[in-house]
Parts: C-alpha cells; sequence; structure tokens
C-alpha cells in the first residue's frame, strides 16, 4: 500500500535545525565580504531575523536581509555565506531534530518513498543528508530551485509531472510548505516544533510537536479506504 505515496521533506526546521550556527556563518560571510573589498560596512543580520526568512529561496533571503546590494553583491555574499554553512553542517555543529533518524529509517522500511522538498541551496542541503547519513533514505530525483524552477511550490509541481500516479503528502514547519501544498491540492502534515512554531501553520488539520508523530498519523490515516480523509 505504501509503495504508491510519496513524503516530500522540508528541511530546515522540519528535519534538521541550523538556528545556532547561522548567526556566525552569516557574521563570517559579511565579514569575508568586506575584507575582500566588497563593501565598507554591511550590517550582520541577528539570528532571529535569519530564521524569519528561512523557508524562502535564497535569492529571496538575501533581498530581504541585503536590500541595498546589487545583485552581484548579493550572489556574492549568499555563495560566501553558504560555503560557510556548509563547512559548519558538515562538521556537525548544527543538528537533526530530534526522532528524525530513527524515523526515516522506519519509514523507509515500511517502503514509503521519500523526497526533498526544499528551498535551501543544493550545497546546503546535501550537505546535511551526507553528513548526517539520511541521504539514502530519500529517492530520486532529487530537485532544487533554478531554472524553470523558481520555489518550493514548484518543486512540489514537478514532483507531481514525474509520478502523477503516485500519492504526494508535503511535510514542513512553515508557511512556504503550507502553500506548496495547498497550491498543488496535496495533503499537509505540519511541524509544530519548526522554526516558527505552529504561527505559520496553525488551524491545519494535521499538527504534529515531535517529529516521531508522523508516523502515528500515517498509519491512521491511510488504513484501508480512509486516505481521502487525509
Amino acid at each position: 500500500m505504501t509503495s504508491n505515496i510519496y513524503l516530500a521533506f522540508d528541511i530546515d526546521g522540519t528535519i534538521y535545525d541550523a538556528g545556532d550556527i547561522l548567526e556566525a556563518s552569516f557574521r563570517e560571510g559579511v565579514m569575508s565580504f568586506i575584507e575582500g573589498g566588497f563593501g565598507k560596512s554591511l550590517h550582520t543580520p541577528t539570528k532571529d531575523e535569519i530564521i524569519a526568512t528561512l523557508g524562502f529561496t535564497l535569492d529571496d533571503i538575501f533581498i530581504t536581509l541585503f536590500p541595498l546590494l546589487t545583485k552581484d553583491d548579493r550572489i556574492r555574499l549568499s555563495l560566501i555565506c553558504t560555503d560557510n554553512l556548509v563547512n559548519m553542517i558538515r562538521a556537525k555543529k548544527g543538528r537533526l531534530i530530534d526522532g528524525v533518524y530513527d524515523t526515516l529509517k522506519k519509514l523507509h522500511a515500511m517502503n514509503f518513498n521519500m523526497l526533498v522538498a526544499s528551498n535551501g541551496a543544493r550545497d546546503y542541503v546535501e550537505a546535511i543528508l551526507e553528513t548526517y547519513n539520511i541521504k539514502r533514505f530519500f529517492s530520486e530525483p532529487f530537485i532544487y530551485t533554478g531554472g524553470n524552477i523558481n520555489n518550493k511550490t514548484d518543486i512540489i509541481g514537478r514532483y507531481i509531472e514525474l509520478n502523477p500516479e503516485r500519492r504526494l503528502i508535503m511535510i514542513g514547519d512553515r508557511a512556504t510548505d503550507l502553500n506548496a501544498a495547498k497550491e498543488n491540492n496535496i495533503p499537509f502534515i505540519g511541524c509544530a516544533f519548526g522554526h516558527a512554531g505552529d504561527d505559520e501553520i496553525k488551524g491545519e488539520r494535521y499538527i504534529i510537536r515531535s517529529f516521531i508523530e508522523i508516523i502515528d498519523i500515517l498509519e491512521r490515516s491511510l488504513l484501508p479506504g480512509r486516505y481521502t480523509e487525509f
């Protein structure tokens, strides 16, 4: 039964918590940017300011945090900050959300197909998946923004195009995840343990407060004849 079910996971705030390393990665990025001669002064965003942008595309994050920079400079700074963040992830300075590894392992054993649905940069996402040995639980293809894929809604739409006979469920913690589900007319499981709590997803039918609860919701909702109630 579950072989026809695809679970599309957001990454940051759902699978991984980069909260403790975000500010440092941006602070070092701004310092390198200035030392490279690309600006004399630049506001270094706080942890809260950065977290407020998570779930956006990389372009939108840097437009929001550095609105006065030119497009070329935003791209240059985003590459520096992303590289810093990737190095910190590979040094295991962030952390997986509690229960992620064991839950993904069990879902994989239950024959659920799992997909990555993140607006994050490819290097950032793959650093998480590889560093914590969870990439093996996910199915190909790994679709990221770029080209005609502008955001998470497009990512989900592309997965649906590639697997029209499959049932897809979006799992995430932010409004961008909820919107991607609604705009593609698929079920949504909201993660209230993410960066915004339940502020952006409150009122939705399926809200979990720990990652492991995903299994319970799926088992209760996927009994024969009950999927349409999801």
